[in-house]
């Protein structure tokens, strides 16, 4: 582990009216995604932004950026269901402090709603995050100098189905993730062929704070 420590708050800029492009290729397709912190939700007195997709708004996360915790996701509305995760208690994903070396873990309940609010099942999350390394990184929107490269891998657990996400992201700081490539498997505990997707996004162009990118 290096000596080093990382303020992994300043890598996350989630003040309102942020914004990012991504350059988003999934296989032989190559489009657009956009990004932006537009409004709140409310946890247990807690107001949690929430970072919605641009091309569909029913896609989005409520994560909470912390000093003293770090990063935790409140809230996964999934946009393509339309369904919603609610994590219980907050996912803290990544913590406030880590080095190159670090591996943080975490787990968490997991409610599954309908879009119409109704319970539709319980489960459980777990969550690794390794702090990989420090690296520059030349995307459309730029190069970027020391990024740092996390691997998170996400797994949603249910009865009938399992989500399993792993995510490789460079961050800048002040800036957010400025590249990231993702591997979704989703399969039946039952058995069964599993569905396999892979994406990779770029930045394109960012407003940070009145800050183009």
């Amino acid at each position: 582990m290096s000596d080093t420590r990382y303020d992994m708050p300043l890598y996350f800029p989630y003040s309102q009216g942020n914004k990012w492009s991504y350059t988003h290729k999934r296989e032989d397709e190559i489009s657009e995604v956009n990004y932006s912190i537009e409004g709140t939700e409310t946890f247990n007195g807690v107001e949690v932004p929430k970072k919605i997709q641009a091309e569909n708004t029913e896609e989005y996360f409520c994560t909470l950026v912390d000093p003293v915790y770090g990063i935790s996701d409140y809230k996964h509305h999934i946009g393509m269901a339309p369904e919603y995760l609610i994590y219980t208690p907050p996912a803290n994903v990544i913590p406030a402090k880590m080095g190159i070396g670090d591996i943080h873990y975490n787990t968490s309940h997991l409610f599954r709603f309908n879009n119409d609010g109704t319970l539709k099942d319980e489960g459980s999350f777990y969550d690794t995050t390794v702090f990989e390394a420090v690296e520059s990184v030349t995307v459309p929107a730029g190069t970027f100098d020391q990024c740092l490269k996390l691997v998170l891998t996400r797994d949603d657990v249910f009865s009938d189905l399992v989500i399993k996400v792993i995510l490789t992201e460079w961050i800048a700081e002040g800036v957010g993730i400025v590249k990231s490539t993702a591997k979704v498997i989703i399969y039946s505990p039952e058995g069964g062929e599993p569905f396999i997707a892979g994406a990779d996004d770029e930045l394109r162009q960012a407003l940070i704070d009145g800050k183009s990118y």
